[in-house]
């Protein structure tokens, strides 16, 4: 595998070949990016041609490809590696779907190329390996849902899982968030923390400031009331904690 780079390195490759394409000088290119509202000087340009500007703000990447009139993924060509983070980096093929705006799944399936070979079977900080999980839980969750369960509310009930009531029951109960979210779903449609902020919102309107803090209690604990029948089964825990689909 090539070396990853980060987004603003492969933007200068990818700048200094469309410069040599169009017959542009580096100041040419600088005028063309203040035109469109970057304060670019032809040292800003080089220093992204040379790699030594290995980071570029979302807010330059989208009027760059305004002023050069490509799509912001048109900055990323190729097969090679993006370096996101010092522990993540994705496949600039993911790059590209995701700045297209490709559906989840799309560039899910892309992603998952990143784990095919042997060299990424147990890299930690791999963002395909992340997306491969991701991928688990929302086979869960269409699983534990129901046939008619879409891909989005899937991926909702999954999202749902980090909310701050979801983890605070987690642990009361020592099951993992996502079988909250799921349980709070088949009840209401809606996560435990989106259904209890629209249950106090409903309260706020009828109760007093000094009682707005009790109300919210006691409607937290009306919920897991409804909930903890299901999430008491050992079956359940045993199930969501290896996140495997039982047939």
């Amino acid at each position: 595998m090539d070396a990853a780079k980060g987004l603003g390195q492969l933007l200068g490759d990818r700048l200094k070949e469309l410069r040599g394409e169009q017959g542009f000088t580096r100041e040419e290119v600088a005028r063309r990016a203040r035109l469109v509202g970057l304060p670019w000087s032809a040292t800003t340009v080089a220093s992204f041609e040379s790699g030594r500007r290995k980071t570029i703000a979302l807010e330059e990447l989208l009027l760059l490809s305004y002023a050069f009139r490509v799509d912001p993924g048109d900055w990323f060509v190729g097969n090679g590696w993006a370096q996101l983070s010092p522990d993540a980096m994705a496949s600039l093929g993911v790059i590209r779907a995701m700045l297209a705006g490709s559906p989840t799944d799309s560039w899910m399936r892309i992603s998952e190329r990143m784990w095919d070979g042997p060299e990424f079977q147990d890299a930690p900080g791999v963002l395909g390996a992340q997306f491969e999980r991701l991928n688990d839980r929302i086979r869960v969750a269409k699983h534990y849902l129901g046939p008619e369960v879409t891909t989005e509310t899937a991926i909702k009930a999954v999202e749902a899982a980090a909310g701050e009531a979801e983890v605070k029951a987690a642990y009361k109960f020592q099951v993992e968030p996502l079988q909250v979210s799921l349980e709070a779903f088949k009840n209401w449609g809606r996560g435990l923390t989106q259904e209890r902020d629209r249950r106090f919102g409903e309260a706020a309107r009828q109760v007093s400031f000094r009682s707005l803090s009790a109300s919210r209690g006691h409607i937290t604990r009306l919920l897991l009331k409804e909930l903890a029948p299901k999430l008491k089964q050992k079956k359940l825990k045993a199930h969501f904690r290896g996140l495997q689909i039982e047939s």
